[in-house]
C-alpha cells in the first residue's frame, strides 16, 4: 500500500476513499485548526510528540461514518474542496458511471490538513484574511507527521505538495525545499510539489546585468483596490544592491543604503503610503542579498524602483510579487519576465517538481510557471496535464455525503492538478519498485529519474523552462528501462 497525502484535509464521507464495505481508505487525519482538549470526551487525540491539532485514526473515522452525523464525531472538513480534489485525482475510487477513476485508485490515504495562518504573519505580508494561507512551519511539521507514520508502519509513502509561495531565492526552495528534500532521500519516501500558476501574471522582473556602481529603474503598476502588499528583490551574490523609492506622484525616498540589519520605514505624505524596507545582506541558503519591501496603503498607480549596484562588479537582480491569490489583479510589473517563475519549495532540485499542459491539443499552459531557477538547474522535470481534470468535489454547503448519493464531480485547472496527476503516477511507480521488489531503494531522486527517462519529448528543445525534460509518460519509464534487442 502507499499513502498520499492531501494540503488542504479532505471530505472522508463521499464514495471516493471508502472501501467496498463502506469503511475508510484513510489510516488517519491530523487536522491542525482542530485544538485537542483533554478529558473532554472528544474524538481523537494529539498525534505522537507533536502538540496541537487533532489526530483521528481510522477506528474514528469509520465510527463517524456509521453515525447518523459524521461531523459530530470527526469534524475534519476541506472547506474549500482543494484537497479532496486532488486526493481523488491521485488515489479516489473507480466511478464506472461517472466515467472517473483516480490514477491509484487502491492506495491508503494519510492527510493533513494545514491550520491557518497566524494573524500578525497575514499582517506583516499584507494578506487578506479570507484568502487561504499557510504557514511553513505547519507544513512542514505535516510533512514529519507523515514520515513518522511511514516509518512506523513500514511501508512506502508519496507525498504530494500542492501549494507555494512566490516570494524567497527560488534557489533550492527555502527552508520548505530543504525539509522535503531530506525527508525525500529516505527509501520508500517520495516528495512531488505543484510548479505554480505564476507563468503569465507578470510577477518576476529580472535585471541580468547592472553595471558597476550603475543604476537602474523597475516599474510596477499597483491596482487601485491594492491595500497592503510585499515584494522581495534578490540580488544574486556577490552583487550587492541598494534601492530608493519614486511613487506615481514622484515623492522620492531617498536611496537606502545597504547595511547589516538595516530597516527603515518611510512614509510618504501626500500619497499617505508606508513602506517598510528590510535588508538581508546574507541571506540563508543562497547567500544572497534580499531587500523586503512592505507597502501598506498604496497609492495607485506605477511606482518605480531604483535600483543602486553598490559594488564594482556587474550585479544580477531579480525581483518577484506574492502568487496571484494574494494580490489584486491589477498589480505587475510593467517588463516582467515569465521565467523563473516556480514557487517555492518546487525549486529544490531533488523532489519532483511538475509544471502543467493542456491535455486536450499538448500545448503549453500559459499560466503555468516556468523554470529555470535562479542559478540556471534545471526545473520543473517533468510537466503533466493540469487544464480541465476531472475530479470528486465535497458535498454542497460541507455537509456529509448520504451512502447512497452519487459523488459530485468537477473539473479544475491548474498547477496543485498536475501534481496529483503525478503524485498518482508516484505511487504506482512505488509500487513497482519497492512493494513488489524490482527497485527497493527508490527515494524521491530515483522516481523522480524514473520519470524523467520515460518523458515524452516529441521534437522540442529539452530541457526546458516550460515543459522540464518532457510530458509525463508512466508506461514510458518503464519503456525505458526494458531490455530491448
Amino acid at each position: 500500500m502507499k499513502f498520499y497525502r492531501t494540503p488542504e484535509g479532505i471530505d472522508y464521507t463521499i464514495p471516493s476513499f471508502l472501501n467496498a464495505d463502506g469503511t475508510t481508505r484513510i489510516y488517519s487525519i491530523w487536522d491542525q485548526s482542530i485544538p485537542y482538549v483533554p478529558n473532554s470526551g472528544q474524538e481523537g487525540g494529539l498525534p505522537e510528540e507533536l502538540s496541537y491539532g487533532t489526530e483521528y485514526g481510522r477506528e474514528a473515522i469509520n465510527r463517524a461514518l456509521q453515525s447518523a452525523n459524521p461531523y459530530d464525531i470527526v469534524p475534519s472538513r476541506d472547506t474549500e474542496g482543494h484537497g479532496t480534489f486532488m486526493a481523488g485525482v491521485a488515489c479516489g475510487n473507480e466511478d464506472a458511471a461517472q466515467e472517473f477513476s483516480g490514477i491509484a485508485p487502491l492506495a491508503e490515504l494519510v492527510v493533513v490538513k494545514c491550520k491557518a495562518a497566524k494573524r500578525n504573519i497575514r499582517d506583516y505580508y499584507g494578506i487578506d484574511p479570507d484568502v487561504p494561507c499557510f504557514m511553513e512551519n505547519d507544513i512542514m511539521l505535516g510533512i514529519r507527521y507523515l514520515a513518522r507514520i511511514a516509518y512506523r508502519r513500514r511501508k512506502p509513502m508519496v507525498v504530494c505538495i500542492g501549494m507555494g509561495t512566490s516570494l524567497g531565492s527560488h534557489y533550492r526552495g527555502g527552508a520548505l525545499g530543504h525539509i522535503a528534500q531530506s525527508y525525500g532521500d529516505l527509501r520508500g519516501f517520495v516528495v512531488v510539489a505543484a510548479g505554480g500558476n505564476e507563468g503569465n501574471e507578470s510577477h518576476h522582473y529580472h535585471q541580468e546585468q547592472l553595471a558597476a556602481r550603475g543604476e537602474t529603474e523597475v516599474e510596477l503598476r499597483v491596482d487601485p483596490a491594492e491595500t497592503d502588499f510585499t515584494t522581495e528583490l534578490w540580488c544574486k551574490a556577490p552583487g550587492l544592491c541598494s534601492v530608493a523609492l519614486i511613487s506615481p506622484g514622484g515623492e522620492f525616498s531617498g536611496r537606502i543604503y545597504a547595511r547589516v540589519g538595516e530597516r527603515q520605514m518611510i512614509r510618504f505624505l501626500l500619497e499617505k503610503t508606508v513602506v517598510y524596507i528590510d535588508y538581508l545582506l546574507v541571506s540563508f541558503e543562497s547567500g544572497d542579498e534580499c531587500i523586503r519591501l512592505r507597502f501598506f496603503g498604496p497609492e495607485e498607480g506605477i511606482w518605480r524602483f531604483r535600483v543602486y549596484n553598490e559594488t564594482d562588479i556587474p550585479a544580477q537582480f531579480d525581483m518577484w510579487l506574492p502568487i496571484r491569490e494574494f494580490i489584486n489583479n491589477g498589480t505587475y510589473f510593467l517588463r516582467p519576465d515569465p521565467n523563473t517563475t516556480l514557487c517555492d519549495p518546487s525549486n529544490n532540485l531533488q523532489i519532483i517538481t511538475v509544471s502543467y499542459y493542456d491535455g486536450a491539443n499538448r500545448s503549453v499552459a500559459a499560466q503555468a510557471s516556468r523554470g529555470f531557477n535562479v542559478r540556471g538547474e534545471i526545473a520543473p522535470d517533468i510537466a503533466a496535464p493540469g487544464i480541465n481534470i476531472y475530479g470528486p468535489a465535497p458535498e454542497p454547503g460541507n455537509v456529509a455525503a448520504e451512502p447512497d448519493r452519487p459523488v459530485r464531480y468537477v473539473s479544475r485547472s491548474g498547477s496543485s492538478a498536475a501534481a496529483a496527476v503525478t503524485a498518482g503516477a508516484a505511487i504506482l511507480l512505488v509500487e513497482w519498485g519497492i512493494v513488489k521488489g524490482n527497485d527497493i531503494n527508490m527515494d524521491t531522486v530515483g522516481v523522480q529519474k524514473y520519470l524523467i527517462r520515460g518523458a515524452n519529448r516529441d521534437g522540442r528543445r529539452f530541457p526546458n523552462e516550460e515543459w522540464g525534460y518532457g510530458t509525463l509518460d508512466l508506461y514510458g519509464a518503464f519503456e525505458a528501462i526494458r531490455p530491448k534487442p
